[in-house]
């Protein structure tokens, strides 16, 4: 019995030093556990401005420069592969707009007689020529005015005398290209790639803007 006793402790001792060895080794996992899962946190937790701002730090430029007055798509794809090959993504925007082919004076010929004869003479001299004043009707058209300043000031030298006249524009569609070259917020297209495009195209000026996103067309397309 003596002996049974003492083999009794000694089981006990055992397992109490086993069990005391181990409890560390749990307590050890379940912080690691926990650490981790802490720092887990679900989309919906997340402020959406800051996700909002990530998005446009990391897919949107910071600029984009624009080429317009190409008068056909052939010269702006050329452009969009010229600034494709110095390192930026460019896009062409088709836009159908409505030009002025001319501009015209309306004169509403008047009934009195002095007042038709200085209309007369009016059109005599805008269009340098001789006309029988029996081919006049109630209106006559003259074209050829430079720009709408220019018929303004018909109207108003005819209001002076007495004669009615409004100005007309015919006008007519057409696709008008333009070239969007996107930068990067560290590199901006340089003065001397500007200057040859237009300079090869005899265009007036190209613009800058604040641009939305990246472009979505490759430049080799």
């Amino acid at each position: 019995m003596r002996w049974l006793a003492l083999f009794m402790l000694l089981a006990n001792a055992l397992l109490l030093l086993w069990y005391a060895l181990q409890k560390p080794v749990e307590e050890s996992v379940q912080q690691d556990t926990t650490g981790q899962v802490k720092e887990l946190r679900l989309v919906s937790e997340l402020n959406p401005q800051t996700l909002v701002l990530r998005k446009l730090q990391s897919d949107s430029a910071s600029s984009c420069v624009e080429f317009s007055g190409f008068d056909s798509e052939v010269s702006a794809d050329a452009v969009k592969k010229f600034v494709y090959e110095q390192g930026f993504e460019a896009e062409i925007d088709r836009r159908s707009e409505s030009v002025i082919a001319d501009i015209a004076l309306i004169l509403v010929m008047p009934n009195e007689l002095n007042a038709r004869l200085e209309a007369l003479e009016y059109i005599e001299a805008r269009e340098r020529t001789v006309i029988d004043e029996a081919e006049l009707g109630a209106e006559y058209v003259l074209k050829g005015y430079s720009d709408a300043a220019e018929a303004r000031r018909g109207v108003d030298k005819l209001k002076l005398l007495g004669i009615e006249a409004r100005i007309e524009y015919e006008r007519f569609e057409k696709t008008a290209y333009l070239v969007r070259v996107f930068e990067s917020i560290d590199r901006k297209l340089s003065n001397e790639i500007k200057e040859v495009v237009l300079e090869s195209y005899s265009l007036q000026k190209n613009e800058k803007k604040v641009c939305e996103g990246v472009a979505s067309l490759k430049g080799t397309e």
